[in-house]
């Protein structure tokens, strides 16, 4: 099978030099469009359910919240277990599903189970919401919002972030959610007085109960008149203070009671457990999650361009200043990783130019390192596999492995063709009669490197998903360096080694002035 592989390379050369240039454009392609992060995502595959219930104590809300979503989670297919934690006025409930499973076919599971835990929860003590769809290496992009002169106070902050800043990066590419952090939260509060219910003969239950009857958008059809047609709108949504305080609560003896008599209403900050500090000074941050999947680089990106936009609709004297940027330790990974790539490739050229001693079979062997990647990445797409710390390490380590068969091939068509420099023999002849020489040797031994790394394989759990990108890129390009090794190297050998007399190179010659160990286990050098 192998010597017919050959065979029909060195026959028809021309359709597999047009063959490789095609890989060679969609490899191109693969490693632009492959994701890029500094890092394999070694995060569970989950999805979290919050379910917030302002003053509830923690202890309420084990027995409210999270153990009727607990219980209503059990159950479901591919779960392989479920956390939860109890705090003040939050419960969060984790649901942690089998490697491999389609994280939005998990997430429609937890949706329908949803409508279950809303039911077993008591009316008016929370209502259970999904999560973002992201990681815990989601967090792409960290900035604050920042008044340069001091004028706006940490809720206006808060308040541009949440209604401006939030809202537009929301719409960029590949971004889940943004999440908020420090500020005070905007509220319209009604401080009720006792005293003056007490006067009026009112409770606490027809104040709320009128606060919500009266800040409400109703339709009521339309009028015509005419050849004219009126829409009729009923319009109650307050506006601001003074619209709340004007609500009428009840009526005594024609005489209406204003919200504004039994309560002062204001604008004010809700509780909050912490704040943000930058400089001394407090700001509002914000946090940009990537979607699960996407590509990391290309999310801050996008990030980036609409915070320009939002930067112009912020009023003059605030400023978003970036504190995190998930780009600058990929590009320091994928520095690292490329500088060991490149320094490799060069010392593996030298030494390859050095030992041969003939520019080119250096050449033939050097063109399958690109050629190898280039397969490796065209993989890595297919199996949705990111370009990170530990992808590259594998093409590093698997530099020098990546050439052997194509020196084997080329030093042994080398040979041959010296052999028979005077003989005027066909180059394709010789170079088909080298490769049947060393074929089963080379095929047996890539394929031993590729087997030496299938134990990484059965690792699963965070040893898996961290080391498997390695060992899936070392196989990708030894498989790689294995297609070029039966196809292009013989293809390029016949093309362009030419035949000539053998001669040692310098490395050559000084190497075998080393024997084997004798008996006394000790290195002794021949004596010519």
């Amino acid at each position: 099978m192998l010597n017919r592989i050959v065979d029909l390379s060195l026959r028809y050369k021309l359709l597999v030099l047009v063959g490789f240039a095609l890989v060679v454009f969609l490899g191109v392609r693969a490693f632009l469009a492959v994701p890029v992060d500094a890092f394999p995502d070694v995060t569970p595959n989950q999805v979290n359910v919050y379910t917030e219930s302002p003053g509830l104590a923690a202890e309420d809300v084990e027995k409210l919240l999270t153990t009727p979503i607990e219980t209503a989670m059990a159950g479901l297919p591919g779960v392989e277990q479920i956390r939860s934690v109890s705090l003040f006025g939050l419960s969060y409930v984790g649901v942690y599903f089998k490697d491999g499973t389609d994280i939005y076919f998990a997430r429609r599971l937890v949706g329908e189970k949803l409508q279950e835990a809303r039911e077993r929860i008591p009316e008016g003590y929370g209502e259970p919401t999904l999560g973002p769809n992201s990681s815990g290496l989601g967090q792409v992009f960290w900035y604050t919002v920042e008044s340069a002169d001091r004028k706006l106070s940490t809720m206006d902050l808060r308040t541009l972030h949440d209604w401006t800043v939030r809202l537009m990066l929301r719409t960029a590419p590949g971004v889940d959610d943004v999440t908020t952090w420090g500020g005070h939260e905007k509220q319209y509060q009604v401080l009720i007085d006792p005293r003056k219910l007490i006067k009026y003969g009112l409770s606490f239950k027809a104040i709320m109960e009128a606060l919500a009857a009266n800040n409400r958008q109703v339709g009521g059809q339309y009028v015509n008149l005419g050849q004219e047609q009126y829409l009729v709108r009923g319009l109650g949504l307050v506006a601001d203070t003074t619209d709340i305080g004007n609500i009428v609560v009840a009526e005594r003896e024609g005489v209406p009671i204003h919200v504004h008599e039994v309560a002062q209403v204001q604008e004010g900050p809700a509780l909050r457990f912490g704040a943000v500090t930058r400089d001394g000074r407090e700001v509002a941050l914000g946090i940009a999650l990537a979607r699960i999947g996407e590509n990391a680089k290309n999310v801050v990106e996008a990030v980036k361009q609409k915070l320009k936009l939002a930067q112009q609709a912020l009023p003059a004297g605030v400023s978003i200043n970036p504190v995190y940027d998930r780009t600058d330790i990929v590009e320091k990974a994928l520095k690292t990783a490329e500088s060991a790539l490149v320094e490799g490739s060069i010392l593996v050229a030298i030494v390859l130019f050095l030992f041969l001693g003939e520019a080119r079979s250096a050449l033939v062997v050097i063109v399958t390192l690109p050629l190898a990647m280039l397969i490796a990445f065209l993989l890595m797409q297919h199996f949705n596999l990111s370009a990170n710390l530990m992808s590259l390490a594998g093409l590093a380590i698997g530099i020098g492995m990546m050439v052997d068969g194509a020196v084997v091939m080329v030093e042994n068509g080398f040979r041959l063709l010296s052999h028979q420099a005077r003989k005027s023999a066909n180059r394709t002849h010789v170079i088909l009669e080298a490769a049947r020489e060393v074929i089963n040797p080379i095929a047996f031994a890539i394929l031993i490197i590729i087997v030496v790394f299938l134990p990484l394989f059965s690792l699963t759990g965070l040893e898996g998903k961290l080391f498997k990108p390695m060992a899936l890129t070392i196989t990708f390009a030894m498989a790689g360096s294995l297609i070029l090794t039966l196809t292009l190297v013989p293809v390029l050998s016949a093309l362009i080694l030419k035949p000539k007399e053998e001669k040692d190179t310098f490395l050559v010659r000084w190497s075998r002035g080393f024997t084997c160990p004798c008996s006394t286990g000790r290195w002794r050098t021949r004596r010519r």
